[in-house]
């Protein structure tokens, strides 16, 4: 568990399933990224047995979930990140639209970064974004995101037109 102001980042169990299904089924949060809402509780749950994990199939990438709970005891929504064998990642994180424009992404994003960079010794994150997101677009650029050329994206190809950004984190030192 990661702690934040006015909020906790919970390690994502198949049991939240039933808990993200109502924040994760708002239509808006469709309109910036692919795919669809989840199509049941069940098909929720699904994908977190997968998820919760922590590993792909080939176990090759890292994948970190957490659930992010408000002081209130509401889930808001996820922070996620998949961390690769070079030790960068692809960050991405989505709210429900009631809980848009309260800095309650910025401080969950912030909270995850600083574990991620201190705790696993990843050197960079990238986030790729439709541009149409303008809210997201403006939450990278408050974490110190910067938008690179989607050529120089080192993880495949993103979805057409999505504008790419990166993070740059500190190396630490061997004796660290």
């Amino acid at each position: 568990m990661i702690e934040a102001t006015g909020l906790r980042l919970e390690t994502l169990a198949v049991a939240h399933a039933d808990e993200m299904f109502a924040p994760l089924s708002a239509a808006a949060i469709y309109d910036y990224m692919p795919g669809e809402p989840p199509a049941s509780p069940d098909a929720l749950r699904k994908r977190y047995e997968m998820l919760a994990k922590g590993r792909s199939p080939d176990a090759r990438d890292q994948w970190l979930n957490w659930i992010v709970r408000l002081e209130s005891g509401q889930c808001a929504g996820f922070v996620q990140a998949t961390i690769y064998p070079r030790r960068t990642g692809d960050f991405a994180y989505v709210l429900a639209p009631e809980f848009w424009g309260r800095g309650i992404a910025f401080e969950a994003c912030r909270a995850a970064l600083s574990h991620i960079e201190r705790e696993l010794r990843v050197t960079a994150l990238f986030a790729t974004v439709d541009p149409s997101n303008l809210r997201s677009i403006r939450l990278l650029s408050r974490l110190n995101f910067n938008e690179i050329a989607p050529a120089d994206y080192p993880h495949g190809d993103p979805e057409p037109n999505d504008r790419v950004f990166s993070l740059s984190l500190s190396t630490p030192s061997p004796e660290e």
